[in-house]
Formats: C-alpha cells, sequence, structure tokens
C-alpha cells in the first residue's frame, strides 16, 4: 500500500471511527455496495459462470473500483447469505434457494413447518429445525438415508469453504490497493432476523403465517418468544464495539394490521435488541417497504441502532427518529436508470440537504439493484463521488445522536441462552471423557457456534 492509498484508508477509518462514536467526522462515511452480478455484467462476464468460480471476479471488481468512489470495498468476498452461492444450495438440494433462469438465486415462499407443529418448536426450536425443517427444505439431507445426508452436506461445505476461497484474493487485492475501511473489528457484528419474521420466511410462509396469526395466535406468540434465544445467539457478535452491529432484514410487519404488530412482532424483536444493547452491541434494522404508519413504535427500540429505510418521508423520519438512532437509506434507485445525470444529483442534493445538517446519517439506497439493466452504471459513478466531495461537515468534533444503551438495559443470561439436546454440553462430553484437558474446551465450542450458524444461515 502506497503512502497515498495508506493515508486515504487511515482518513477512511478515521470517519468511521468519530461516526459510530456519536462525534461528528470531516465528513460523512460513503460505502456503496455492488453486487457481484452487476460487477459481472457490467465487465461481459457470463453471469453464471462467475458464480462456480469466484476468481473470475477479479478484473470486473477492479473495473468497479475504479468507477465507483466508495470508502468500504463495493464488492465483497463470496458468503452463504449475501451472495447465495449457488453450488451449495443445488448439492443440498434446497427448494429454499433456487436458481433462476436469469443466474439469480431466489427465494420461494416456501413451508417446512406444518401448522400443527408449534408444540415441537417451542419446545426446542434448534432441534425442531435440525430435525424436521432442514430435510425438508433441503431435500439431500434425508432423514431416511443417514449415508446420503452426510455425504451431500460435505461437499457442499467444501464447495462453500471454495468459493470463499476463491474470492479472497481479490479481495485482499482491492483493500490493499484502494485502502478501503476494513470495517469494525472482525467478531465484532452478526445477522439475524426477527423471531417473528424467521418463522415466517422458511417454516410457515407469508400465507401460512398470515393465517396462523388468527388461528394460532397464542402459540404464534409463544413461538416467538421460543425462537427468541436462538436468533439471539445468532446474532450476537463475539464482543461489542462502537463498529459493530447485529443487522435484520426487516419483511413482514408492513404487511400486518398496527396491533398484530404490536401483539405478536414486536416485543420478542425489541427484547432482543434491549439484550444486545445490555451488552454495549449495536443494532441494526433493514426495515423494508414503507414503515411511515410505524415511525412512533420505532421509537420503543434501543437508541444508537441503525435504521436503514426503503420508502419514507426523509424530513419526518429525521424530525422523529434522528436523535435516537442512526438513519440510512431513502435514495431511489430507480433513479439510476430513470434520470438523468443532473436528476440523479439534484435528488442526493435534495436528501443530504435534510438529512446531513446534525449528522447521524449515511446516505444509501432504499433497495439494492440487482442487475445492470436496473441502473446507469454512469449515473451510479457520478452519484458516488458527489456524494463524497458534497457531504462535508462544517461542524466535525461536535457530538450527535444517543449513543448504545443510553437506557441502561441490564443483561438477563438464563432467558437469552439456547438450550437444546444438540448444542454442545462440554460437561456431559467431560464425564464421558474425563481425560479431555480443559484448554480444549473453548475449541470445541467454537466448532459447535461454526456449526449452528451454518444451519442458522441456511434458514435465512
Amino acid at each position: 500500500m502506497n503512502e497515498e492509498v495508506k493515508k486515504l484508508q487511515e482518513e477512511r477509518i478515521q470517519i468511521h471511527t468519530d461516526f459510530y462514536n456519536n462525534k461528528i467526522p470531516k465528513r460523512m462515511p460513503t460505502s456503496f455496495m455492488v453486487p457481484a452480478h452487476i460487477a459481472a455484467e457490467h465487465y461481459g462476464l457470463d453471469v453464471f459462470e462467475y458464480q462456480y468460480d469466484f476468481s473470475k471476479l477479479d478484473a470486473p471488481v477492479r473495473k468497479i473500483c475504479d468507477e465507483i468512489y466508495s470508502d468500504g470495498p463495493p464488492v465483497t468476498p463470496a458468503n452463504q447469505i449475501f451472495n447465495r452461492l449457488p453450488s451449495f444450495y443445488q448439492l443440498l438440494d434446497s427448494q429454499s434457494f433456487v436458481m433462476g433462469t436469469d443466474g439469480f438465486v431466489q427465494h420461494p415462499e416456501v413451508v417446512g413447518m406444518m401448522e400443527d407443529e408449534y408444540p415441537q418448536l417451542i419446545e426446542d426450536p434448534y432441534a425442531f429445525i435440525v430435525e424436521r425443517v432442514m430435510p425438508r427444505q433441503y431435500k439431500n439431507l434425508d432423514t431416511s438415508n443417514t449415508a446420503k445426508s452426510i455425504i451431500a452436506m460435505q461437499r457442499a461445505r467444501l464447495s462453500m469453504d471454495e468459493d470463499f476461497n476463491a474470492s479472497l484474493p481479490w479481495f485482499m487485492g482491492i483493500m490493499q490497493d484502494y485502502g478501503y475501511y476494513p470495517g469494525g473489528p472482525l467478531g465484532s457484528s452478526g445477522f439475524c432476523e426477527a423471531p417473528y419474521d424467521f418463522i415466517a420466511d422458511q417454516l410457515r410462509s407469508f400465507s401460512g403465517i398470515s393465517m396462523d396469526i388468527r388461528r394460532h395466535r397464542s402459540e404464534l406468540i409463544e413461538a416467538c418468544e421460543a425462537v427468541l434465544p436462538m436468533m439471539f445467539k445468532m446474532g450476537k457478535p463475539a464482543f461489542a464495539h462502537p463498529l459493530g452491529s447485529v443487522m435484520t432484514p426487516l419483511h413482514m410487519p408492513t404487511f400486518m394490521r398496527e396491533k398484530d404488530f404490536m401483539e405478536v412482532w414486536m416485543p420478542s424483536y425489541k427484547k432482543m435488541f434491549e439484550q444486545y444493547a445490555a451488552l454495549g452491541i449495536r443494532g441494526g434494522a433493514f426495515c423494508e417497504d414503507d414503515w411511515m404508519r410505524y415511525l412512533d413504535n420505532l421509537l420503543e427500540l434501543p437508541s444508537g441502532m441503525i435504521l436503514m429505510f426503503e420508502y419514507g418521508d426523509p424530513q419526518k423520519i429525521k424530525d422523529k427518529l434522528g436523535k435516537k438512532f442512526i438513519i440510512q437509506g431513502l435514495y431511489p434507485v430507480n433513479l439510476l436508470k430513470s434520470g438523468t445525470k443532473q436528476q440523479v444529483l439534484d435528488k442526493a442534493k435534495e436528501i443530504l440537504d435534510i438529512m446531513l445538517p446534525g449528522g447521524g446519517y449515511i446516505f444509501g439506497f432504499d433497495k439494492n439493484p440487482l442487475t445492470l439493466g436496473d441502473v446507469n452504471m454512469e449515473n451510479w459513478a457520478a452519484l458516488s463521488h458527489f456524494v463524497k466531495d458534497y457531504a462535508v461537515y462544517d461542524n466535525p468534533g461536535e457530538n450527535f445522536g444517543t449513543p448504545v444503551n443510553s437506557e441502561g438495559f441490564v443483561f438477563e443470561e438464563e432467558k437469552m441462552t439456547l438450550k437444546s439436546r444438540y448444542l454442545f454440553d462440554w460437561d456431559e462430553f467431560k464425564k464421558k471423557y474425563p481425560n479431555t484437558p480443559e484448554s480444549v474446551r473453548d475449541r470445541f465450542q467454537r466448532h459447535d457456534d461454526n456449526i449452528f450458524a451454518l444451519y442458522m444461515n441456511m434458514m435465512i
């Protein structure tokens, strides 16, 4: 890394450090995430070919880096959730994530749990997932054929590791050559779902849970509470850090009545982030669709959370939520395709003029574009450089917003600890193998945590 690039990276680290410690930086952190699919298309690469050999993205990613200004890396390494690796899902014969004719791995509406199975889910959520749901959603994990399922899982995991490793050289290369902000410390961030959304997405489906909220309301509420420790464990980072966070995509609330949202959806979600806050962990949510009718309800969430919005009135969102939360999003991505360059920049200026004063806003699209046909890359490039140059503060160093856990929540370890017959139990293991040294306990626990994370990621 040459001195100029190193200086730029130091600046990027500093503005993020200031921002997430509630201090106005010299300029707003600016990051644009370009889907690998678009990078491949923009370079003329076959969108099927690269998904089975992520090393092919080296040149396309560098083309993106040369055109789009971003403080963080614009394209990230292959991973299980954000890239939806087709080889992994196909080797498991997944019905939850299926590649379409356009090369996208999509999530169709699926049912992994029958409406009469709430008692089993409530009794031991993790056991229910691995015993019942996964074999239904991943046909090669057939419980009637143990050998087949063991081999299929090993194939899939090896393929996933290979895909990730194939993307690491170009990712490390752009980090070095372009001096991108590296993100929070490794282990300081996480990802999970709202308990209700988790039950909806791959267990009961959208239509199924929409009926359950009327027919099985009390069981559904109990199930959200039962699933809560599992989601908490999934998202919980190894340690708290201001630059880290736990992000959650919020799918279901805008399709619900406000009464149902507050009585069924909100309690477990709110509890989860109060408990993260008690540990000093920042929460985060992508409020999908239009949340304007829920702005007052969002005020019940812990301070310092990152709230990303798809649609809504920027001024009302800022006035209502800006002092308590970090706000992100709201720029209409479709304008990159439909608008002129001047219209693209004017809209960015309009949003920044509202959201930038006082701190606490990060520029972002209302939704991620999916294909090259969704955007005009020249407009995107112009927008990225404009935002970087325009979003400069005249009062750096001043404090803003409300720090994480200003409310003083207290962690309730017993309530938030997931219990399951399939989680590793050191005490039981030690009884059976008494000569095992205590020094390996953390290693075995780490292996179990990694397996848990793999299975949970397959369910989101």
